[in-house]
């Protein structure tokens, strides 16, 4: 069960019961997808503990089990951006604890909640402790060496550095919490809290119906390729690529479309193409007349160009043919996000991450929005729409 965090007695006695036996947690993995751990390609590579002013400890694979046993025993688990380090040891260990302290979400609350995502190096520099040397990222990471190419020691220096500095971090933060911020730390441990929660949530994941996901693409397709008859019928064969604002806006507004057209000019008569068809570039301009007229505050930087967004299309003033094309026009739009950023994108996304069993593993933020409210990342399942919605799927219906 989790310790109640939020006693209106006063801090110091829910520190005490904090510092009992804290351990600072940080892991290193490989780096596909940012050290994702629910990408199966991701290992981990190292362990490192740190129990209060004890020296560190940084243990490798074979040594895994031996972190347990500590992180069980535990009165508080420290770590900068924890929710990272909990999901690798949930992995690999099955370990959940209950209480955590994640100096990353305190120092956001310090910021009144507008630094996104605090650093620990940014940490570091401004409690004036320790120094953290980014020799692993310099050296290795980017010049192409995965974390489980770098030789233990380096490793193990590096890992031990960032469980004693987050430790000092830890250490000045109590000291502001019990003077400057303590009106904060109720929401800083309901925000720990939570974090313990939404670690669970991201691991869960969503099961997504990837096979219904891209059948339902292939229907939008088809929507598309006839909506696009339509406007192809309407533009008289001019070559226009409606994916592009300028093009869309030349058909609408008027103006000139300027196209590099390749022009026939007899056979290969010989060498390796003889009998083939022989082309040179031509460019050609296609002159369009003005359709709607342009709202006022509509023109953009570039000259001669107009707003094309769904709110200013629909303001205009048109004839009812031009209505009729804008309606098609915002149909394909329509269709065309919905097809490739989710129909097919979240599919793709499960593929690209390594994700199993057509999972989505969101991001859950809490270190985003200055009001204080979740933010979701790759992807945004915040902001499904209902036709993607559909194909998330309970786990107990599989």
């Amino acid at each position: 069960m989790a310790m109640n965090m939020t006693s209106s007695t006063g801090i110091t006695p829910i520190l005490d019961q904090l510092l009992k036996n804290p351990v600072v947690l940080d892991v290193e993995t490989t780096v596909s997808a940012k050290g994702n751990p629910y990408n199966q390609v991701n290992k981990l590579v190292t362990i490192q503990l740190k129990k209060g002013n004890a020296p560190a400890v940084v243990l490798s694979a074979n040594q895994f089990h031996e972190a347990l046993p500590i992180l069980e025993a535990a009165s508080c688990i420290i770590a900068f951006n924890a929710k990272f380090d909990l999901a690798w040891v949930r992995r690999v260990l099955g370990y959940c604890p209950s209480v955590v302290w994640d100096c990353q979400l305190a120092e956001f609350i310090f910021s009144g909640q507008t630094q996104k995502y605090p650093s620990l190096q940014g940490a570091c520099e401004k409690y004036a402790v320790g120094h953290k040397i980014d020799i692993v990222k310099t050296e290795y990471w980017e010049k192409g060496i995965d974390t489980d190419q770098i030789p233990f020691e380096i490793l193990a220096e590096y890992g031990a550095q960032d469980v004693n500095v987050t430790w000092d971090v830890f250490q000045k933060q109590i000291e502001l919490f019990s003077t400057e911020y303590e009106s904060q730390f109720k929401l800083f441990r309901l925000q720990c809290n939570d974090l313990v929660v939404l670690q669970e949530m991201e691991h869960n994941g969503i099961v997504y119906d990837t096979e219904g996901s891209l059948r339902s693409a292939d229907d939008l397709e088809r929507q598309v390729q006839e909506l696009e008859r339509k406007l192809y019928e309407f533009t008289s064969g001019t070559p226009i690529n409606f994916d592009s604002r300028d093009h869309v806006s030349v058909l609408l507004y008027g103006g000139t479309i300027t196209e590099d057209c390749r022009v026939p000019i007899g056979v290969y008569k010989t060498g390796a193409k003889v009998g083939q068809p022989r082309y040179k570039i031509v460019t050609k301009d296609y002159q369009l007349p003005r359709l709607v007229e342009p709202i006022k505050g509509s023109e953009l930087k570039k000259e001669g160009f107009f707003s094309t967004d769904e709110s200013t299309l629909l303001s205009v003033k048109a004839s009812k043919t031009a209505k009729k094309l804008i309606e098609w026009l915002l149909s394909r739009s329509k269709i065309m996000k919905l097809k490739s950023t989710y129909l097919l994108g979240l599919p793709k996304t499960i593929d690209d991450m390594g994700w199993k069993y057509g999972m989505l593993h969101s991001n859950l933020n809490q270190c985003v929005a200055s009001t204080g409210r979740l933010s979701s990342t790759k992807p945004n399942q915040q902001n499904l729409p209902k036709e993607a919605k559909r194909f998330c799927v309970s786990r107990y219906d599989r």
